[in-house]
């Protein structure tokens, strides 16, 4: 039918012009109405003589549907419990030949009325719980019996198995013949259609094998005639024009795919180099640029800085106000910094409230500072954190190349370091880098490597400072205060280890000490009958928000048998000017026990009337920079007096620290202050000195 392929045309294919007698159309159209005629006349027979009879209604759904309809006649004799009328229903059964026993049956299986085929049948085991069963000779219906809702009882019916099937397997045998028989014809047929249809086919498929081999996708079969193998061929030529356009379309989704590697690549970037969270170069990028701009600065002989920075109070605002709006205030934060940033530098977000600037290009190492003073200044503006103001401020070190490192690992450290000693100045502040802040900065890293080991290792005492009533000359009040005498480092300034202890997270467990240390020794007192006194204690801002604290001064109260007005909590103005709702309810759950509430340093924050009132304090103390400058400073004077009036205004008592001379104690005293405290009177004392103090009514 065809030629052989080497005299095809190199570009073509031609098909062999051979005309079938018959129409190739014409061909198959009999053969397959020869096939379907000869199934349908084969299943026509068959469904018209066999099948028909049977799909309309099978033996056993017929039996269960007579059951059933035998059922319904018997729901009267079950509700009346009438015997008669239930052997009347079940007599139905006897209309059918294959029925040998029947009986309608009460739900506790009493027999009401039954059917037997053979005379003084004994009563069959009749098994309710099982719908249909069929056994070798029998077969066996248990129908229940329902109305509205309610069962019954049972139609229990046993058919004769071989008279209720005895029709169904002359039927199952002929339709085991028939279908033998049509498998066989079919095997006949398929064989002989099978050759008459493939064999052009076949010869057409090892044409297109060779262009399927040669990879000439170019080429094209070329029809001899219209015929159906012409129409086949014109067929395969499109499905090559498909494929062709497929290629093309696939080359097309190949460079889509590609853009799309490239964004991902560019996002993978991304996330290595930059910071999620604020999206500012992480420490990675940091250092990539960090190495750049100190090969740059060795060729041109200019200065480069680092500005390490660290949010002053960040960790208060995340014990506070929780991780998430922590994570706000972060990424404003990180807005701002951005707005401030110098065209060419860069601002990196290190971790946590830790950012970094760097300077490139800097003429003086002092132009640095510069930059220090604008970031400080950007933070002038308070944050809006949910319905808060916060008056956030920032620590900046500095250490400048080449002068303080040559590597970017020192530059980091260095510029580490000389933040800590901003801290050291108050918030808001920077330093440049020098030698004796490293030395410092070891001395740091001793003060809290100690520190862990310093209360498990019994090294921390508490002394006990007076505050004499001016009114009634008493010294019923002392403030507890915490010493810390190491074994390595030696004595140690609470102003060096509070802000570690707090910067660490020891701090927490600090005030837990000093509670306990405290109420065992007002039960000293209270034992040897100085039972009057009342012990104030720092507590730290973090530590308000956790429910440790209140459980830990109830338990302290009780192990101790206090009572608890014995204890003032002390917090900072700064506390209560962020204060949340859960500040707020420890607060006054602590009140609520009894115990007193005191606002320390009263005077440095940016508290208002609004936030005092609302407040539950019981006690102002105000701050010893106002004592200080009394004598000579009217501002002092009048900001003393002001806020004695508003203490109590608002019924709080008034605290005055650092008292130490004759005329601020004759100043506070004119004015009705309640409390004063220092060293006029007595400094920090241990604790058996003070009893002695108690009984009398003055210090000599």
């Amino acid at each position: 039918m065809f030629k052989p392929l080497d005299e095809l045309k190199k570009t073509e294919l031609i098909v062999e012009k051979k005309r079938p007698s018959t129409p190739f159309k014409v061909q198959l159209s009999l053969m397959l109405f020869s096939a379907v005629a000869v199934a349908m006349l084969l299943s026509a027979g068959y469904f018209f003589v066999f099948v028909k009879p049977t799909v309309e209604l099978t033996t056993t759904e017929h039996a269960i549907q007579q059951a059933q309809l035998v059922g319904k006649e018997a729901i009267s004799a079950l509700q009346s419990r009438d015997n008669k009328a239930a052997k009347e229903v079940v007599k139905l059964f006897s209309a059918i030949e294959s029925v040998d026993f029947a009986a309608i049956v009460l739900p506790n299986k009493t027999l009401l009325g039954n059917y037997s085929r053979i005379a003084d049948m004994p009563l069959p085991n009749m098994a309710l719980a099982v719908k249909q069963n069929e056994t070798g000779l029998k077969f066996i219906i248990s129908e229940p019996i329902v109305f509205m809702d309610k069962q019954l009882g049972y139609v229990y019916v046993e058919h004769d198995s071989k008279l209720l099937f005895e029709s169904n397997y002359f039927v199952a045998e002929m339709m085991g013949a028939v279908g033998f028989l049509m498998l066989v014809v079919t095997f006949l047929l398929a064989g002989l259609f099978q050759k008459l249809l493939t064999n052009p086919i076949t010869k057409m498929v090892s044409h297109i094998n060779h262009i399927h081999q040669s990879k000439e996708y170019e080429k094209r079969l070329v029809p001899s005639e219209d015929g159906e193998i012409g129409r086949l061929v014109k067929g395969f030529n499109q499905m090559l024009d498909a494929a062709q356009e497929r290629e093309s379309n696939l080359s097309a989704r190949g460079k889509q795919l590609q853009k799309l590697v490239d964004v991902r690549t560019k996002q993978l970037f991304q996330k290595a180099h930059y910071d999620s969270l604020t999206s500012l170069p992480n420490r990675y990028l940091l250092v990539d640029r960090l190495h750049q701009a100190i090969s740059k600065s060795a060729r041109t002989k200019s200065n480069i800085a680092v500005l390490y920075l660290d949010l002053d109070r960040f960790k208060m605002v995340n014990d506070t106000f929780g991780h998430q709006n922590g994570d706000l205030l972060l990424k404003e934060v990180a807005k701002r910094f951005k707005e401030t940033q110098r065209d060419g530098d860069t601002v990196a977000r290190l971790g946590g409230d830790e950012f970094v600037f760097l300077l490139e290009n800097l003429k003086r190492p002092k132009d640095a500072a510069r930059t220090a003073l604008r970031i400080i200044e950007c933070f002038n503006r308070p944050f809006q954190l949910q319905e808060h103001n916060l008056h956030m401020s920032t620590s900046i070190g500095i250490s400048v190349y080449p002068d303080d490192g040559l590597g970017h690992e020192i530059l980091l450290k260095n510029s580490d370091i000389s933040m800590y000693d901003a801290k050291k100045k108050g918030p808001g502040n920077f330093s440049f880098f020098s030698e004796e802040m490293n030395n410092a900065s070891l001395e740091r890293l001793a003060i809290e490597e100690n520190l862990r080991k310093a209360i498990e290792n019994d090294e921390l005492t508490l002394v006990y400072q007076p505050q004499k009533n001016l009114q009634s000359g008493d010294f019923r009040n002392v403030e507890a205060l915490v010493r810390w005498n190491s074994p390595t480092l030696g004595q140690v300034s609470p102003g060096e280890f509070i802000p570690i202890a707090e910067e660490t997270g020891l701090i927490n467990k600090l005030d837990l000490w000093v509670i306990s240390e405290v109420c065992k020794q007002l039960k000293i007192w209270n034992d040897i009958g100085v039972d009057n006194l009342t012990v104030a204690i720092n507590v730290s801002a973090g530590h308000l928000i956790s429910n440790s604290l209140l459980e830990h001064i109830k338990t302290e109260i009780i192990v101790n048998q206090l009572k608890a007005e014995q204890l003032e909590i002390e917090i900072t103005e700064q506390v209560f000017i962020e204060q949340t709702e859960r500040t707020i309810e420890n607060l006054r759950a602590i009140k609520a026990l009894g115990a007193k509430i005191a606002i320390d340093d009263f005077g440095t924050g940016y508290s208002s009337l609004q936030y005092i009132q609302d407040f539950p304090a019981d006690t102002l103390k105000l701050d010893g920079m106002f004592i200080q400058n009394l004598r000579t400073d009217k501002a002092s004077q009048g900001i003393v007096r002001s806020t004695i009036i508003l203490a109590h205004s608002l019924g709080l008592e008034l605290v005055a620290e650092c008292v130490e001379d004759e005329w601020q104690l004759d100043f506070l005293t004119e004015h009705k202050c309640d409390l004063v405290q220092g060293y006029i009177f007595s400094k920090p004392l241990p604790p058996q000195e003070i009893p002695d103090i108690c009984n009398t009514n003055c210090l000599t």
